[in-house]
């Protein structure tokens, strides 16, 4: 199994930003000293749901904290962005890296967001799937000539380009929708699947439909594991892991259910009116499944909670789901810091080592 660390920086009130910022670097370098595959990094705004509104920035700042590990967006909010300055910084950071980058894209959901930053989000697909168009022709064509609904360009230059070729590689996040995870087989790019869908229960399924369509696009997937979001926590015991993260296991989803500038909650995309925007339709019971979180007969594959032998019992549970690939939040905003720390050097020496044969060891 291959295991990534993920990080969208939740603004929790026990600390001050810079205290958050200077606590994710140190989990970041933890990470790539642990031997963790995958660093992920998540773009939002305009909330305390999470800082990483620099998102370019803080990669650049991963690069330069680690060695080994890939850095990822998950996600780019590909309509935040100009796509072909977005494809000059994640082609920078490749150089800069090495070669290490991985570009994970979305199209984004929050309207608070895009009303913050000027964004039709009535535009938001239309603009994603654009924006990968752009953004793939910038990378692999010397010259770039472009002219679509948002971009017009003619005989541009872009530079530099990426070490890695054709270019880095491309996730694109999913929720269920059938429809997203056929246009990425269709385009031969790897799915990302986020948290709520494995608190749908679905998680297993949508994996299973993008290998099912890269079938049928004739595109080769068999060797691919898909990186798939599940929230993690080790300590010595179970009893310890539950006492550690009680009482904080509800910061994000009164964040979520929070109503924001729009009149809105700041986690749909709904308006004021509670009116679903063009490709939407989808998230019309969201926030219902994320209130579900901790029902057992409805959640997904179990949390990855407890003490080493049981999240390595559940671990095994997971891969016998065919799902070899986990990026992971460590406990949930507000535990401190340095039980988020333990917590990701048990897993790095006492768990992923059985799902490995060369097991970790924290470099001096």
């Amino acid at each position: 199994m291959k295991f990534g660390f993920f990080t969208i920086i939740p603004f929790h009130e026990s600390h001050t930003e810079a205290e958050h910022f200077q606590q994710t670097l140190e989990r970041i370098e933890l990470a790539d000293q642990l031997g963790f595959t995958e660093v992920w990094l998540g773009e939002h705004h305009f909330s305390r749901h999470g800082l990483v509104s620099g998102l370019y920035s803080w990669m650049g700042a991963a690069v330069a904290r680690t060695k080994n590990v890939r850095i990822g967006s998950a996600i780019n909010i590909l309509p935040f962005h100009n796509p072909v300055l977005a494809a000059e910084e994640a082609a920078t950071l490749d150089v800069l890296s090495g070669g290490r980058i991985n570009f994970g894209i979305g199209s984004g959901y929050q309207r608070q967001e895009f009303d913050g930053l000027g964004v039709n989000i009535d535009e938001a697909r239309d603009r994603f799937r654009e924006a990968v168009d752009v953004m793939i022709q910038a990378w692999t064509q010397e010259k770039l000539t472009f002219h679509g609904q948002f971009t017009h360009v003619d005989d541009l230059w872009v530079l530099p380009k990426p070490i890695q070729q054709p270019h880095p590689p491309l996730y694109i996040a999913v929720s269920t929708s059938p429809s997203s995870v056929e246009y990425a087989a269709s385009r031969q790019i790897q799915i990302m699947v986020g948290g709520p869908t494995d608190i749908m229960g679905q998680a297993t399924q949508v994996v299973q439909l993008w290998h099912e369509k890269m079938e049928e696009f004739g595109h080769e997937h068999a060797h691919i594991d898909l990186p798939v979001a599940k929230r993690v926590y080790v300590a010595p015991t179970v009893e310890e892991a539950a006492s550690d993260l009680a009482g904080h296991q509800d910061f994000t989803n009164n964040v979520m259910r929070s109503i924001s500038t729009t009149g809105a909650p700041v986690g749909m995309p709904t308006d004021k009116d509670g009116n679903l925007p063009k490709g939407y339709e989808s998230w019309a019971s969201r926030q219902q499944d994320r209130e579900r979180r901790d029902d057992v007969g409805h959640a997904g594959l179990a949390p990855l909670f407890g003490s080493p032998e049981v999240v390595i019992e559940r671990l095994a549970a997971v891969q016998e789901q065919g799902i070899n690939r986990i990026f992971s939040q460590f406990g949930f905003p507000g535990v401190p810091h340095k039980n988020v720390m333990r917590a990701m050097e048990m897993f790095g020496t006492k768990v992923m080592p059985h799902f490995r044969e060369e097991p970790a060891t924290v470099s001096s």
